[in-house]
């Protein structure tokens, strides 16, 4: 049975490819069945370019522990571990709270922001004769592929309904009619008694691969394209952007705020040789080069902040830093590259900021690599913000 569900002061932001699992009442028989076929469930979703989201495995998902420690660097392993979460968690926030006894085990998706509220389909599991096969043959057979032809519809991938043909067209239609009024109508959780629509599977499977094989065209391209007009170091940083965006794409690890209230910053504790840690982040070192790491060093070292068109004001000091971190003489070509950030309305400082920027947000996520990096606005003095009194630095002995 299908239906919508409203949501209120969510936790963290859904994202579109998501498809959740909740129950209102725990149900021994599902969630065993869920256990014990989960990387299965997990890999059928992913084929169809979806995220299967069983709350109780959250934490405990091999590939989850990396995105929680890039997104909350200061939780560690142990805490991680004995973090549990059920699924009826989502429930709690649902906008007609009255209507909460009536969601059975259920596949919730397609989540879009309505006003205040975020709005999901919901999909009940419904399973009769032998369970283990009913809800993981069934699942992956006719749900997987139906839940991901819907998504490609709202999402905009396919141009028309009137692409399908025969009980294809009328499965279109139906979306239709479901996008404007269950979405729209949040009074209270519908059901529909549409019934299944698990037609002509192969026919959306067409339809799914050649929006799949669009977008990798275009992605192709761009790479491409990059490839004949960046350096090797810019290519480099790229794929490392690339790299956070796959850590940042875990929009529910926003939940893990309701296990720490009020998230902590770390010191950033500078060794005797000019390394940078981060003690309370499960010490994370954050690498620079050494130019750069000299320009991180000269703001370190005026908290009061520096107007960048002034930068020249500090040549001497800056070179200093540039060669502490060399460790040893700087050739003309170095010291060139110094003076060039120097000069006013050039875009070398700029590029230089942005690479500050990229070693920390490689790091963990930019809602806390914002107090470490340098901001501020033109003409404005260019500041670390991070209290100075959480700046630490090595006793020489």
């Amino acid at each position: 049975m299908k239906y919508s569900i409203a949501f209120k002061d969510l936790p963290f932001e859904p994202e579109s490819r998501q498809v959740i699992y909740v129950e209102n009442q725990y149900d021994g028989r599902i969630n065993a069945i869920i256990m014990e076929n989960y990387e299965q469930l997990k890999r059928a979703f992913s084929q169809a370019d979806l995220e299967f989201i069983y709350l109780p495995m959250f934490f405990k998902d091999e590939d989850m522990e990396t995105k929680i420690r890039y997104y909350a660097p200061y939780l560690t392993a142990d805490v991680i571990d004995k973090t549990e979460l059920r699924s009826s968690f989502l429930l709690g926030f649902m906008s007609h709270a009255e209507n909460r006894e009536k969601i059975a085990p259920s596949l919730l998706y397609t989540p879009r922001r309505v006003n205040d509220e975020w709005r999901f389909h919901g999909e009940t599991i419904e399973f009769a004769g032998e369970i283990n096969k009913d809800i993981v043959g069934i699942w992956i057979e006719y749900v997987v592929p139906e839940i991901e032809f819907e998504c490609n519809y709202i999402l905009g991938n396919f141009d028309q309904p009137e692409r399908c043909h025969d009980e294809d067209e009328k499965f279109g239609e139906k979306l239709i009619h479901r996008g404007k009024s269950d979405l729209i109508d949040s009074s209270k959780v519908e059901y529909s008694s549409a019934g299944p629509r698990f037609s002509n599977i192969d026919k959306h499977a067409k339809l799914r691969k050649n929006a799949k094989n669009k977008s990798s065209i275009q992605l192709e391209l761009s790479l491409e394209e990059i490839r004949d007009e960046e350096t090797e170091e810019d290519i480099e940083g790229l794929l490392a952007y690339k790299e956070r965006l796959r850590l940042k794409g875990m929009s529910l690890a926003a939940i893990i705020e309701l296990i720490i209230k009020g998230e902590p910053l770390s010191r950033l504790f500078v060794t005797t040789d000019n390394r940078l840690f981060l003690p309370e982040y499960n010490n994370i070192e954050i690498e620079l080069t050494p130019k750069f790491k000299a320009v991180y060093f000269l703001f370190l070292n005026h908290p009061e902040g520096i107007i960048l068109k002034h930068l020249e004001e500090y040549h001497k000091e800056l070179t200093n830093y540039y060669r502490q971190m060399s460790k040893g003489e700087l050739t003309p070509k170095m010291i060139e590259s110094i003076k060039k950030m120097e000069v006013p309305g050039n875009n070398d400082i700029n590029i230089a900021l942005t690479k500050i920027r990229n070693a920390f947000e490689r790091r963990f996520d930019e809602h806390l690599a914002k107090h470490y990096i340098i901001e501020g606005t033109p003409g404005e003095p260019y500041k670390i913000a991070l209290d100075y009194n959480l700046i630490e630095w090595e006793d020489e002995e």
